[in-house]
């Protein structure tokens, strides 16, 4: 694909911990964004937090990065990197300056007074409405919400519930970016699964920060309701949410099936989520999650309560084989959705499989390119 304007962009991507991506689901969408806009012929600079980063190479896949420090401080380091990235900015003629999530955001208010570039603002989710966070930190998200709305020439969103949430709540029209991915490598099974004991195809497997608004506590009590054999594997660790880690793991104390892996990053989480018969997530809150796009791009079966975002991601089919949701919250459905679809994982598999094909056309990276940068020509009236 290529572009449609000859005019190729500067950008400046500021809100991801940096390239390339191995902690969340935002340093994901911007790994995959900013290599794929440079294939598409612009220039694209990433800032990445130097401590998160043993080495500081200063270009990888065509994308410039700028390493600078951020906080140690729990909760104020995504916007004191945003901060010291929005200054960094000034005088250095970029065209777009893009901040991801909320908190960064914030800071969009520096580019827009003191750059000549258009500013934008992704909003991934609403972070100000995440049970980790305390009364002061969700007061500044709020702001940084209502910010979001105002502040940025162009407010982007990754999905439609997003859209009309901000439409409702701030008035504010907004452009829908998908997130993308690249397709998770399918990794043979060995020594990670041998790791923690498991047969290749016969496992749950739930990826995510270990916070309570993506309820791994409901998953833990649903799969004790269920009558199945296949073990559960949850994948993750705790984002300053310590206190919740331990009690999950008093919830599944005495159940050897439930088995908690901690982070795993690389080919070590691929071989770990490619490998596994059904994909989980019992989650309250989510833009618009990448952990089940990949799944779903993997055709693994998926188990999803039934936010706005997940059935978009599974769109018409949603229901179906393979593509299976519950209402969000109910530990008894989720229980008996986990016995169906743990009793038939042939007949999911295949609904799986017819499911990839269309995720792959959906939430391929050229397209979401494609998307972003009619956003950005558009906010420069190109």
């Amino acid at each position: 694909m290529t572009r449609t304007n000859n005019k190729p962009l500067r950008i400046a991507m500021i809100g991801t911990r940096g390239m390339p991506a191995h902690y969340g689901g935002v340093e994901t969408v911007v790994d995959v964004l900013a290599r794929e806009l440079v294939r598409r012929g612009h220039d694209v600079t990433v800032f990445c937090r130097s401590e998160d980063y043993n080495s500081h190479p200063p270009m990888i896949g065509g994308v410039h990065l700028v390493y600078l420090p951020s906080s140690s401080s729990p909760g104020v380091g995504a916007m004191v990197h945003a901060m010291r990235g929005a200054v960094y900015t000034i005088g250095r003629g970029f065209d777009i300056i893009h901040f991801h999530a909320l908190g960064p955001g914030l800071m969009a208010i520096l580019t827009r007074l003191f750059t000549r570039a258009k500013t934008v603002v992704t909003v991934h989710g609403r972070d100000d409405k995440r049970d980790k966070w305390g009364r002061m930190a969700r007061l500044i998200l709020r702001v940084a919400a209502t910010s979001s709305a105002r502040v940025p020439h162009a407010t982007l969103v990754v999905s439609e519930a997003l859209a009309e949430e901000y439409a409702r709540e701030f008035g504010r029209a907004t452009t829908v970016v998908p997130n993308s991915t690249h397709a998770i490598p399918e990794v043979v099974a060995g020594k990670t699964l041998e790791r923690f004991n498991l047969a290749e195809g016969h496992y749950f497997v739930s990826v995510g920060r270990l916070v309570p608004e993506k309820a791994p506590h409901e998953l833990i009590a649903g799969y004790r309701r269920a009558h199945t054999d296949l073990p559960l594997v949850i994948v993750g660790g705790a984002a300053g949410t310590e206190d919740y880690e331990s009690h999950l793991r008093e919830l599944a104390e005495g159940d050897e099936r439930v088995i908690f892996t901690g982070p795993l990053y690389g080919d070590d989480l691929a071989e770990m989520l490619t490998n596994a018969g059904v994909f989980v997530t019992s989650s309250h809150l989510e833009g618009l999650p990448t952990a089940l796009i990949e799944a779903g791009r993997a055709a693994l079966p998926i188990i999803a309560s039934d936010l706005p975002s997940h059935q978009e991601i599974l769109a018409t089919k949603a229901g179906a084989l393979g593509q299976r949701v519950y209402p969000v919250g109910s530990i008894d459905d989720l229980g008996e959705m986990m016995t169906l679809v743990g009793d038939n994982l042939e007949e999911e598999r295949h609904g799986a499989k017819l499911m990839a094909v269309e995720l792959d056309a959906r939430y391929a990276p050229p397209r979401t390119a494609e998307v972003h940068e009619a956003a950005y020509y558009a906010t420069r009236g190109l």
